[in-house]
């Protein structure tokens, strides 16, 4: 990885668009063409930022012939503003995707709704019972909607109902696997996991205590994983239903990731990038294969985003310093520092080419990368 500067500007400053918004971004999320991304702020309130970018950073690249420098041109005309749909959502859940260009969210009356890459808002269900936990699946034809220990999986964009799932537990936390066709839903200690394509068979249930603010799957190696505010965070194998709980950490462990490329699981939480193999996780107690990535700091890591097809991790710490690091090595790349706040929510688009960030004091930017960077 390497970065370039030029006319005095930082890296980020070539690199990203930015704007300010009136408070915290909790959560970033680009739609499944990579067309849009919404930024969710900590009152509900959204904005919204088309992908298209007129003077991206990778029609501003130029190598020099003589030198084989890589150079990045500065932007010459102002950034197109943000959209802000007149939407307040139900601060305590998350937007999901909802088909290929829009999201789905659940307003602060309890209705379901659907946001448009372009901004629009159209009502998809009427105001009910409370909804506790809402996903989709990555492609966006999929949403399951839990009120309580009742779960609704639809198809998108109809919204016709596939299923009706009762649980023995309420939700709070689910996340669907890659393909689509399982779905784990957590609530008040019990993981349960539910095969899609056969939702009349009863689901499996695991005891994991909490509580669970995050679900990922590895399809690839059999496991999942369930990050835990009470510092700790759960692995869970699939196939043998056995729980490890790894804890000790110096802080809530708000997010980890599977690294499909790098063959690792990694967390936030602590103040570097906690991992191991993905071939050799925590297991009955013994401690896996660590994989030591980054440098070693004195600011806690609040949250990461595993890049889609690199062994890249995006770091963000609680000082406002976001980094790239490449999984098992101390090669890292320091991408932008921001005073007084933190780090709030990071993404990558599905492509790996735009990083998509969020501040605890309302900033939100995105990063596009040219190929150059990530040799």
């Amino acid at each position: 990885m390497g970065e370039q500067n030029t006319s005095g500007l930082k890296l980020f400053d070539l690199l990203a668009r930015e704007w300010t918004l009136q408070e915290a971004v909790v959560q970033v999320a680009f739609n499944e063409e990579d067309t849009a991304v919404l930024f969710r702020l900590a009152s509900g309130a959204v904005a919204l930022a088309a992908q298209k970018d007129s003077e991206s950073p990778k029609v501003r690249t130029r190598m020099e012939l003589d030198t084989g420098r890589t150079t990045i041109k500065p932007r010459e005309n102002p950034i197109a503003p943000l959209i802000s749909p007149q939407l307040v959502l139900d601060p305590d859940l998350p937007v999901a995707r909802f088909g290929t260009q829009g999201f789905a969210g659940v307003d602060a009356q309890g209705a379901i709704v659907q946001i448009t890459a372009g901004g629009q808002i159209i009502e998809r269900g009427k105001p009910g019972d409370s909804i506790t936990s809402i996903c989709s699946s990555c492609s966006g034809h999929l949403l399951s909607i839990a009120r309580d220990a009742q779960l609704t999986l639809h198809s998108l964009p109809d919204m016709e109902v596939l299923a009706e799932i009762a649980l023995d537990h309420p939700v709070t936390c689910q996340s669907m696997s890659a393909d689509g066709t399982k779905l784990a839903a957590w609530g008040k200690g019990t993981l349960s996991l539910i095969n899609l394509q056969g939702t009349s068979a009863d689901a499996c249930h695991i005891q994991c205590a909490g509580p669970v603010t995050d679900i990922v799957w590895n399809e690839a190696s059999g496991h999942l994983a369930c990050a835990s505010s009470d510092r700790s965070f759960h692995i869970i194998d699939l196939a043998s239903q056995h729980v490890q709980r790894v804890e000790g950490y110096p802080a809530p462990v708000r997010c980890l990731a599977f690294s499909e490329k790098g063959n690792a699981l990694v967390t936030a939480g602590a103040y570097r990038l906690a991992g191991w193999s993905s071939v050799d996780l925590p297991h009955d107690d013994l401690p896996g294969t660590p994989l030591s990535t980054g440098k070693p700091g004195l600011v806690v890591i609040d949250t990461i985003a595993a890049h889609p097809t690199l062994d890249l991790i995006a770091t963000g710490y609680a000082n406002g310093l976001a980094a790239i690091s490449r999984v098992g090595t101390p090669e890292e790349m320091m991408l932008h520092h921001e005073m007084g706040t933190s780090i709030s929510a990071l993404g990558w688009s599905k492509t790996g080419e735009h990083l998509a960030l969020g501040f605890a004091s309302g900033k939100a930017a995105i990063a596009t990368f040219p190929a150059q960077l990530f040799k």
